[in-house]
């Protein structure tokens, strides 16, 4: 279990940084991503996932283009309100128990009932939400760069973690 924390965190840090790095230029359409954050009013947008799993050692959790890395088409995101938590992203990866409505796949939630913490580090916001009124997600961590860029964790109870990459937007 400190092996899978341990290779999360630095999957984390590295996606962060790489989006630190990029030009702040992207930004330039005057959003304040600082306001955004602390009023909980944005949604993450998901371009690409990054699944757990050791594709190298097992060829079943490997992706067609040849490594764990794969692009998204649009669409997925998590909503973040002050009065709730929404999620529509796939789920690539193991699954210890399998939902009894074919329709359940992914990972699609909604939380009323979550704790939303916020820290900054290095000139990154990071961000953990714990669902209380959610069985299978346990927590999830998101780090916003100065220029929106974001990384999202899912920890799961009946799933193996999950990482997205992609940018933070105002909520329409």
């Amino acid at each position: 279990m400190k092996k899978i924390h341990f290779a999360l965190l630095l999957i984390f840090a590295i996606a962060a940084g790489c989006a630190s790095q990029q030009n702040s230029s992207q930004s330039s359409a005057g959003v304040d991503y600082n306001r955004l954050i602390d009023e909980q009013r944005y949604t993450f947008v998901a371009q690409t996932v990054i699944p757990t799993e050791d594709s190298r050692f097992n060829p079943r959790f490997m992706f067609p283009n040849g490594n764990n890395l794969y692009q998204l088409t649009s669409g997925y995101d998590l909503k973040v309100t002050p009065d709730s938590v929404s999620a529509f992203l796939p789920f690539f990866g193991r699954s210890f128990t399998a939902p009894i409505d074919p329709n359940k796949g992914g990972i699609k939630f909604t939380s009323t009932d979550f704790d939303y913490k916020k820290t900054i580090r290095k000139k990154n916001h990071q961000i953990t939400i714990t669902p209380k009124d959610d069985r299978d997600v346990r927590s999830v961590y998101i780090t916003v760069t100065p220029s929106g860029y974001a990384s999202v964790q899912i920890l799961s109870v009946n799933r193996t973690p999950i990482s997205f990459n992609g940018r933070i937007e105002p909520n329409e």
